[in-house]
């Protein structure tokens, strides 16, 4: 396997807990993200490049674990968690538990 990287872009909590996408399942230990579109593409959400289902190929699979890197001074700012397992429904955001929540925790788990 290849580590890969894709700039996302965080969304809204309030956004992706819509009925749309999570109807209000997303916590504030959550964090929602789409993939960056490519120039040319047509508008609309962008979904999330990564590890292809043979289901759906838009649909990210293998990626729990992997992290979410945000800053100038990169650091981990989440932990892949969860994506759509619904491949009529690609488009759905991918989900994130969020470190900084966590950050007192990981330091004394650490140590």
């Amino acid at each position: 396997p290849t580590l890969q990287e894709l700039e996302v872009t965080v969304m809204d909590a309030r956004m992706c807990n819509n009925s749309r996408f999570w109807k209000g399942t997303i916590t504030s230990t959550m964090i929602c993200f789409q993939g960056r579109c490519p120039p040319g593409h047509g508008g609309g959400p962008c979904p999330l490049l990564g590890v292809r289902s043979p289901v759906s190929p838009l649909s990210p699979q293998g990626d729990s674990g992997s992290p979410l890197v945000c800053g100038k001074r990169p650091a981990v700012a989440g932990v892949m968690s969860f994506s759509s397992e619904d491949p009529t429904d690609p488009l759905k955001p991918p989900v994130a538990t969020s470190t900084v929540k966590y950050k007192k925790w990981i330091q004394k788990t650490l140590r």
